[in-house]
């Protein structure tokens, strides 16, 4: 292999890239990025065998050729050196000469023991604004894989758009996005859900084969292996109505900062209006409680998981409504097309 491409795009495909590479695994060249050189581009690939991303920077190859790289010891040389080129050298089965003014040899493994990734299948789907959309609901996501199908985010097709929700059964989260183009409901794992957010902000391309999803953008291909199993209907716990509560989303910010200083028990927030104002109240004990008013208008009693609330006010802006039907009933905040639907914890007021 020989290949010179511009040294600045390559650390930066390289950057997005290595995002996939876990520091350590169960198969050694994992932990290394595959650098390709062929038609006219070096592709680099790195996967943790769940998630894999793809990019590709134009270069000048006079031979083809393959390997697997440590990715820090060569974004360590890419950034320290201020050449505009870098040239790629195979010298033997398994080491990269690095040449960028300074040149470094490094050791490496052979690309055929790099794992396979599929490759793009299936008719695409055209999507726009996913990693926004992504942004808003995926902190809903199960923590735990007691229920996998709950650890990634579901897609279903709703006449042109596609719903995305997470859930982890305590709280839920419901938006959508435009679509063109057939598809199906699918499962994709938090993982792909979360380099989708930082790698792919524009347009996006969505290829879904038997056993794996790709997401083509940003000239990248992220390919993730689907979560099988099925999604459980959400619908239903989504409350039509309720009774509705209006505050400032900086303030009741601000409040919850105030009564989660305390480390309150179980992290147990109380809501109760009192004439124009909410009532945030939280107790680290049975003797000592800290409470702060907020104006608002509405009435409502309450208890909520503080940090559940704390997610949902990072995501709003302005004015924001929340609805429930009673202290034992979800609330629900409706806000930029997104539905936040947190449950709620009993307790003794």
């Amino acid at each position: 292999m020989r290949a010179t491409t511009q040294r600045m795009a390559l650390l930066e495909t390289l950057g997005k890239v290595k995002s996939a590479v876990p520091g350590k695994h169960l198969l050694p060249v994992c932990t290394s990025v595959l650098i390709r050189a062929a038609g006219g581009q070096v592709t680099l690939t790195g996967t943790d065998l769940e998630v894999a991303v793809t990019g590709s920077c134009k270069a000048n190859i006079t031979r083809q050729g393959a390997v697997c790289v440590p990715p820090r010891d060569l974004e360590i040389l890419l950034r320290a050196v201020k050449t505009e080129t870098v040239s790629l050298s195979l010298v033997g089965a398994n080491s990269l000469k690095v040449e960028a003014g300074a040149a470094i040899t490094i050791e490496c493994q052979e690309s055929q023991d790099f794992p396979v990734v599929p490759g793009v299948k299936g008719k695409a789907v055209e999507i726009t604004g996913l990693a926004s959309a992504m942004k808003q609901i995926s902190y809903a996501m199960a923590k735990e894989e007691c229920r996998p199908v709950l650890t990634g985010v579901c897609f279903t097709p709703d006449k042109g758009r596609i719903a995305l929700a997470a859930a982890d059964g305590f709280r839920l989260a419901e938006t959508t996005v435009k679509a063109k183009g057939q598809s199906e409901q699918t499962i994709v794992p938090g993982k792909a859900i979360k380099l989708i957010e930082r790698l792919m902000p524009g347009k996006v391309s969505l290829h879904k084969g038997e056993h794996h999803i790709s997401f083509v953008g940003e000239g990248l291909v992220l390919t993730a292996r689907l979560i099988e199993g099925t999604y459980p209907n959400y619908k239903h716990v989504i409350p039509k109505n309720g009774k509705p509560l209006t505050v400032d989303s900086a303030a009741l910010k601000d409040a919850l900062k105030v009564v989660m200083a305390t480390k309150p028990s179980r992290n147990i927030v109380r809501f109760q209006t009192k004439q124009a104002n909410l009532i945030v109240s939280a107790k680290a004990d049975e003797k000592s409680e800290i409470t702060v008013p907020v104006p608002a208008m509405g009435k409502a009693k309450m208890a909520f998981d503080g940090n559940y609330i704390k997610d949902v006010l990072a995501r709003t802006s302005g004015p924001v409504t929340l609805r429930t039907k009673n202290a034992q009933s979800p609330g629900v905040v409706k806000q930029n097309g997104t539905i936040h639907v947190i449950m709620p914890v009993n307790v003794e007021w």
